[in-house]
């Protein structure tokens, strides 16, 4: 049942970013082959799909790490939603434990080798449009997975469907997608160099 939910769900994707809001890649051929982590900006709910159709590959080969207390504390949130992608829950009050937990769920979910990330690094989406400052969950979580980051930067999605509208105004879609990050132990580093890649693919796609 979920498999063919999540393909249908992948069919209005695909209809709804080339006719609604036609939605145009570049930097592609930076993603590698293996498992990777995409790192995007995040101002809207159209991130995810925007991102997994950004990749050209299959929507169950991604998992988007959710909040718990968002996606799964609702029970019908949690039902729809799961069913049409992979969601990874995770635990936003940061402690050793919750750390722990999270990244055990993450490596469950990549261990076949076929499996990609998608996290959003700045924790919640942005109220204004503004990139937020960065946390370092993202850089962590590479290096205890060995996975790369994919900076990407996404443009058009908060102007159709900003944080507080229900139906999305018509509009394009840009996704820029830059070069592997390759995991580091010096996670500030790593999550500082996240950001300005981010922030750069943004100042590109303003030109």
């Amino acid at each position: 049942m979920k498999g063919m939910m999540s393909y249908f769900y992948f069919l209005f994707c695909r209809a709804f970013f080339k006719l609604y809001c036609p939605l145009s890649v570049e930097g592609r051929e930076n993603l590698p082959p293996g498992p990777f982590i995409l790192c995007s900006n995040h101002n809207s709910h159209m991130d995810t799909p925007v991102l997994m159709l950004a990749t050209g590959m299959a929507f169950n080969q991604f998992g988007m790490l959710a909040a718990q207390d968002y996606f799964f504390d609702n029970p019908w949130r949690k039902r729809i939603v799961n069913f049409l992608m992979n969601l990874i829950p995770i635990d936003r009050k940061i402690s050793r434990s919750s750390l722990a937990k999270n990244i055990s769920a993450c490596k469950h979910f990549v261990e076949n080798g076929r499996h990609h990330l998608i996290i959003y690094p700045e924790g919640t989406r942005s109220l204004t449009g503004e990139i937020q400052p960065f946390k370092r969950g993202p850089a962590l979580i590479a290096l205890e997975l060995a996975m790369p980051l994919i900076p990407v930067y996404i443009h058009g999605a908060y102007q159709s469907l900003c944080k507080g509208r229900y139906f999305p105004k018509y509009g394009k879609i840009n996704v820029k997608i830059g070069k592997p990050i390759l995991p580091n132990k010096n996670k500030k580093l790593v999550t500082e160099l996240l950001e300005s890649n981010v922030k750069k693919l943004k100042e590109w796609s303003l030109q």
